[in-house]
C-alpha cells in the first residue's frame, strides 16, 4: 500500500505517506529483481492460484498518474488506485480530475477502485451515511469510467463487521483494509490485509516487508475480521 509519490499526502503531519520518486523507483527495482508475480487488485485475483502481490495506492493523488504510472508501465507492473469520489468530483487540488482518472484507467494494467465518497472513517458513520458513502462513490466512479467498480479500500483502514457487511451489500466484491500481513485462501475477500510502505522504507526495508519480516506489525492493531 502506497499513497503519494513525490507530492504532499493528505493529513500527513509526520511526512510518512509521501515517498520520493527516486525511492519509489528503488522499490520497483526490488520487485523486478525478486521476480514476484504482480497481479491487479481485482475480483479475478480470487480465482488465481499461487503466491501473488498487488500494488495499491490510496487517495488518488495526481502523482499516481504523472509520476508512479510511467515507472510501473516501464516494468509492466499492474496497479490499482483507490479514489474518494468527492475529491474527483470537486477537482480537489493535488488529486485526479475526472479526465485524469479516465486517462489512468485506460493505461495497461491500471485499475481504479473506490475509497468512499468524502474520505471519512466509515466506522463513524451511521447506517444511512455509511450506505451513501459506499453506494454514491461506486456509482459516481462508474459514471466517470464507464466501467464497473467492484473493489474498494476503507479510508483510514476503518472497518468493522458492520462496515464490511454494508460494503458487501453495496455490491463490492473485493476490499482492502490496513491490517498488515499476508493473506491466504481463508481470508475474507472484503477484509484483505495490506502492508503499508512508508517514506523511510529504504530498499532493504521494502525487501523485508515483501518477505513478510514485518508481518508481526499486525499484532499491534485489532484484526477487523474479528471485530
Amino acid at each position: 500500500m502506497f499513497h503519494a509519490i513525490g507530492s504532499p499526502a493528505l493529513e500527513d503531519r509526520q511526512g510518512l505517506f509521501s515517498i520520493k520518486p527516486d525511492l519509489f523507483r528503488e522499490h520497483l527495482a526490488v520487485l523486478a529483481e525478486k521476480g514476484g508475480r504482480v497481479v491487479p487488485f481485482s475480483p479475478a485475483v480470487l480465482a488465481s492460484e499461487g503466491p501473488r502481490l498487488s500494488i495499491t495506492f490510496d487517495d488518488g493523488y495526481r502523482d499516481n498518474l504523472e509520476v508512479a504510472a510511467p515507472m510501473l508501465a516501464e516494468l509492466g507492473l499492474p496497479f490499482t488506485v483507490f479514489v474518494p469520489s468527492e475529491f474527483v468530483r470537486q477537482k480537489r487540488p493535488g488529486f485526479m480530475t475526472p479526465e485524469m482518472l479516465r486517462r489512468l484507467a485506460a493505461l495497461p494494467g491500471a485499475c481504479v477502485g473506490a475509497h468512499g465518497a468524502g474520505h471519512v472513517k466509515l466506522t463513524d458513520c451511521d447506517d444511512s451515511q455509511l450506505q451513501s458513502e459506499l453506494v454514491s462513490s461506486r456509482y459516481y466512479l462508474e459514471d466517470v469510467l464507464g466501467a464497473p467498480v467492484e473493489t474498494m479500500a476503507y479510508p483510514y483502514g476503518a472497518v468493522d463487521q458492520r462496515v464490511r457487511n454494508a460494503t458487501e451489500a453495496a455490491g463490492y466484491v473485493l476490499a482492502a483494509c490496513s491490517h498488515a500481513g499476508l493473506n491466504d485462501g481463508r481470508r475474507d475477500p472484503l477484509l484483505i490485509r495490506r502492508t503499508e510502505i512508508l517514506s523511510h522504507d529504504k530498499a532493504r526495508f521494502f525487501c523485508q516487508k515483501l518477505d513478510g519480516h514485518w508481518d508481526w506489525y499486525r499484532w499491534r492493531t485489532p484484526d477487523p475480521a474479528r471485530t
